[in-house]
């Protein structure tokens, strides 16, 4: 019997999240901009003498995007096909401070403390517990280090949480028709390429999913010794009347995933 780590791992086997068609540097670049500004760094900017970890690297696309730095990257996921897509993508673009290994969060084999920057977008949603797969990863910044979470939010997905109900009643679990449904029902049957097929698979059709608040990232944080560094959506209170009325509008504007920066406190 398939455990759910399994089904995960089948599913990014058939569907390499996120396969985006990227042919120039300047691409690569752009695309990972509005990551690495939560860091309060370009893409270029980070020294030869920094480790970035990318724990959930898909194809690779964010990856190859810090690789345009002097620092050592290294992007994990337990995809072999995706992994495969990100290799091709870094020697694609020649980066050979780009390294791509097939691992787990949870079965890590990296030291404690031993990067600088530790990235993770997309990812602790698909994972059994999102709140352990989080300290398992905090484990591995260096003090003053940052690390950055990207997650769908538990109340501005509600929307997307209605409309996988729906195709679960009428399609049940098959992908192929829970993709063509989705389309119908919700994008008026656009022309969907192979990209698109794979956004869609993975925004309907993932077989485990987690939402969650702003407030349990904080408490992450909280109970990991990191402190609150930046967001995207930005917020522009902490306080917890605030941050939910933030994440209620974020659901009006069509916005349900979020991404939070913080910095590991030195002990």
């Amino acid at each position: 019997m398939l455990t759910m780590n399994d089904e995960i791992k089948n599913f990014y086997e058939n569907f390499p999240y996120p396969s985006k068609i990227i042919n120039s540097k300047v691409k690569l670049y752009r695309n990972a901009l509005w990551l690495t500004k939560l860091v309060g760094k370009r893409p270029d900017e980070f020294n030869e003498n920094e480790k970035i970890l990318e724990a959930g690297c898909g194809t690779g696309e964010f990856s190859c995007g810090f690789g345009l730095s002097k620092a050592k990257v290294i992007g994990i996921d337990i995809s072999e096909n995706s992994i495969k897509r990100a290799k091709s993508l870094a020697k694609r673009f020649n980066l050979r401070n780009v390294e791509f290994l097939k691992m787990d969060i949870m079965n890590n084999s990296f030291e404690k403390e031993s990067f600088d920057y530790v990235f993770s977008v997309g990812v602790l949603h698909h994972c059994n517990n999102p709140e352990k797969a989080f300290e398992k990863l905090v484990e591995l910044v260096k003090p003053n280090g940052f690390i950055v979470v990207g997650l769908y939010n538990k109340y501005s997905r509600f929307p997307v949480v209605i409309r996988r109900m729906i195709l679960d009643i009428f399609v049940g679990k098959d992908i192929e028709r829970r993709i063509n449904l989705a389309n119908k029902l919700f994008y008026k049957n656009r022309p969907l390429t192979k990209e698109k097929r794979i956004w869609f698979a993975d925004k309907y059709c993932n077989p485990l999913e987690h939402s969650v608040s702003f407030e349990e990232v904080l408490d992450w944080f909280g109970k990991n010794n990191v402190k609150f560094y930046s967001s995207k959506p930005e917020v522009k209170s902490l306080d917890r009347f605030s941050l939910i009325t933030s994440q209620i509008s974020w659901m009006f504007d069509g916005l349900s995933f979020f991404t939070v920066a913080g910095q590991k406190i030195k002990l």
